[in-house]
């Protein structure tokens, strides 16, 4: 059965945009995306972890192919929407979540602290790897006591949405993992009235699990090169999980949502585990180089009068009352223009 998509959330990085070259997908992308929202009305939101501005810019590419979201989420928090002037923020949700973020912060550098003390207290056989407010790396004398290590820590972060532990042989590490592109999507669809059941979530990464696990979103999916984890959740959740990486496994996802065959079949040679293994380490792909605009001599002019009149108000300078002169009769016809107000 098609579903009826009205709010359709992409993942920026590894999800939409790959390491290949998928300019050639542009354009039937383009067709699925208005597709949807001439027959459902439907959004669309790009979510990341980029600021605007790199969001911005790293996105270039595909907005001058006419690949314009309806809505942002940035830093994986942060709200905007598209307007005849450009993209505006959701200023009350953006300003709350700041808070929230703020809060939760202070509460996981407590919480590791409370936790590495816990375990390396008078301990022998344990190494402190890494240690600051988001992170701690930990390295044990054998699997054993960091299988013990992992199973206290993952009982510890149940109350903390936004910390993840991953462990790798005789390495464990609790990691902060945003978790609040699902909040944003959630105070999105209720700001749009739009239902659970009609909205689609796509992702590759850890910080997209909050947006992946079903409970944001009624259709959820993965391309192929997504995490371990991310392909357990979206499995878990009945989700699609695609056959093709980035760009080319979104565009299955909205074909199997609207044509009705789901698969959420793990891919061969999964293991149980991998799910809780340390995510690879990946770069983000590189911010194409701008070109700055170069500056008016205007504004050199302009910088260069203010050096005279900081000089000419203490009569410095010969000729300082001429040359406070201008300023002098700018303030006088501010004066005089406030003052039929």
């Amino acid at each position: 059965m098609a579903a009826e998509i009205r709010l359709l959330a992409t993942d920026l990085d590894g999800t939409l945009i790959g390491s290949a070259n998928e300019l050639p997908l542009y354009a039937d992308f383009a067709e699925q995306i208005e597709r949807l929202r001439d027959g459902n009305g439907a959004v669309w939101v790009a979510c990341t972890g980029r600021k605007f501005s790199s969001f911005w810019t790293f996105f270039s590419q595909m907005r001058h192919m006419g690949l314009t979201p309806d809505f942002v989420i940035v830093r994986h928090s942060y709200i905007y929407q598209r307007t005849r002037i450009g993209y505006i923020p959701h200023i009350v949700w953006n300003v709350s979540i700041l808070w929230r973020l703020w809060r939760e912060g202070l509460a996981a550098g407590e919480a590791i602290d409370h936790w590495h003390e816990t375990l390396t207290a008078g301990a022998v056989g344990v190494n402190t790897i890494r240690r600051s407010n988001k992170r701690l790396g930990l390295r044990f004398d054998s699997d054993e006591s960091a299988a013990v290590a992992v199973s206290l820590l993952r009982q510890k972060i149940r109350n903390f949405r936004h910390l993840q532990v991953f462990s790798s042989g005789s390495d464990v590490e609790v990691r902060t993992v945003p978790s609040t592109k699902g909040l944003a999507l959630a105070e999105l669809a209720h700001y749009l009235d739009i239902e659970r059941a009609n909205m689609l979530t796509i992702g590759n990464g850890h910080n997209d699990i909050s947006m992946l696990d079903g409970h944001i979103a009624g259709m959820v999916g993965c391309p192929s090169n997504s995490d371990p984890e991310v392909l357990h959740t979206v499995h878990l959740a009945g989700g699609h999980i695609a056959g093709h990486r980035a760009l080319r496994g979104v565009m299955e996802i909205l074909s199997a949502y609207t044509e009705g065959e789901i698969r959420s079949d793990l891919p061969n040679g999964w293991q149980p585990g991998q799910e809780h293994s340390s995510p690879p380490r990946t770069a983000k792909p590189p911010i194409p180089r701008q070109r700055h605009p170069k500056l008016h001599p205007l504004f050199f002019g302009c910088l260069a009068y203010a050096g005279l009149l900081a000089f000419a108000c203490f009569d410095v300078l010969p000729g300082s009352v001429w040359i406070r002169k201008p300023f002098d009769l700018a303030v006088a016809l501010i004066v005089k223009i406030a003052s039929f107000f």
